[in-house]
């Protein structure tokens, strides 16, 4: 076993004591809405953003960074589910993401980054991979909030992320859906504000969010989704981390038979790229527990097998490979023009 592997363990393991709690609601009932329903009915195209907000702050200008914020146009479709979005979850109405422009104005391409799972906010990474990534690539990079994350985690959760993807599968669907649209809202404001490519990256939840950007009109320029897969119940079925949300659906009788026609119904697993595949660069790690490399390969096939780039390692030592994986996305941002 490699040391990425053992890693992913260790932490999928600690993950136990942070999911304390199950979910809440059994939402099963009022899934009907997304069940059996195409991309582009799940995923809408969003409307311009119209009330963008640009906050520069004494460290953002010292940084060379700014603060965006808007209010989501994501529109959910479970009546039930609206009050709770509405009400205690009202933090979700303003989405939130983070400019970074190392040369004070705009470069000719833009890089959304959709961040992972449970991630509190974004100095991790502009501490770290962003500032290789601005300092040896010719980008800018726009990190976006993710629902239910940093700024826009609800009120009496116990930590980032705690509502995003739970056996409340209402709350988990509305929390993909909504983290598109954003996405894609951020992506049409950014080619309004004079970027010639805008792209999409994502590390693990972020990596499967970019993936459907890929699938859905307009597309983006192109997309780099890194450790993540759209094999939902592979992931919900072994990796660790969802220890929790897979024993709150055993718990109200969601056994291993009703799951699988239940992801299936669901259809995320099987969506097909719009996108071209040069247009694509697929970052995997060989050893992730979390996201299988045999998955990987079996969406990569459907696919039809875009550029991917492997690295050593599994899912949680990642930071390791970011040399080599900034030289790859600098060949393919060259070679994707």
């Amino acid at each position: 076993m490699g040391y990425g592997r053992k890693l992913d363990q260790v932490i999928g393991g600690m993950s136990r004591l942070l999911h304390l709690r199950g979910a809440k609601q059994n939402t099963l009932p009022d899934l009907d809405p997304y069940l059996d329903r195409e991309p582009n009915e799940l995923f809408p195209e969003p409307p311009p953003i119209t009330d963008m907000k640009v906050e520069r702050r004494l460290v953002d200008k010292a940084l060379k960074t700014s603060t965006l914020s808007w209010t989501s146009s994501h529109q959910t479709l479970c009546p039930t589910y609206e009050r709770r979005h509405r009400g205690e979850y009202k933090r979700n109405l303003t989405a939130w993401a983070r400019w970074i422009r190392p040369e004070r104005q705009v470069r000719p391409t833009c890089l959304i980054y959709v961040h992972g799972w449970l991630e509190p906010g974004s100095w991790v990474e502009e501490a770290t991979l962003f500032r290789a990534w601005t300092r040896e690539l010719p980008i800018d990079i726009v990190h976006i909030s993710l629902p239910f994350h940093g700024k826009r985690n609800p009120p009496g959760a116990l930590f980032s992320g705690e509502y995003f993807w739970t056996a409340d599968l209402v709350r988990s669907m509305e929390g993909v859906r909504q983290a598109v649209c954003d996405t894609r809202s951020l992506m049409d404001w950014l080619r309004g504000h004079g970027y010639e490519r805008v792209g999409v990256t994502g590390i693990s939840l972020g990596g499967a969010l970019t993936m459907i950007t890929g699938c859905v009109e307009p597309l983006p320029d192109f997309i780099i989704p890194i450790i993540g897969h759209l094999e939902l119940q592979d992931a919900v079925e072994h990796a660790p981390i969802l220890w929790r949300m897979k024993h709150d659906l055993e718990k109200w009788g969601i056994d291993l038979e009703a799951r699988t026609k239940l992801f299936e119904r669901l259809r995320i697993t099987n969506y097909e790229p719009k996108l071209e595949r040069k247009k694509q660069l697929w970052i995997e790690a060989r050893e992730d527990v979390y996201i299988d490399a045999k998955m990987v390969e079996k969406q990569w096939k459907r696919w039809n097998t875009p550029p991917i780039f492997w690295i050593d390692g599994g899912h949680m030592s990642f930071p390791l490979a970011v040399p080599a994986m900034t030289e790859r996305i600098g060949q393919f941002l060259e070679e994707s023009k």
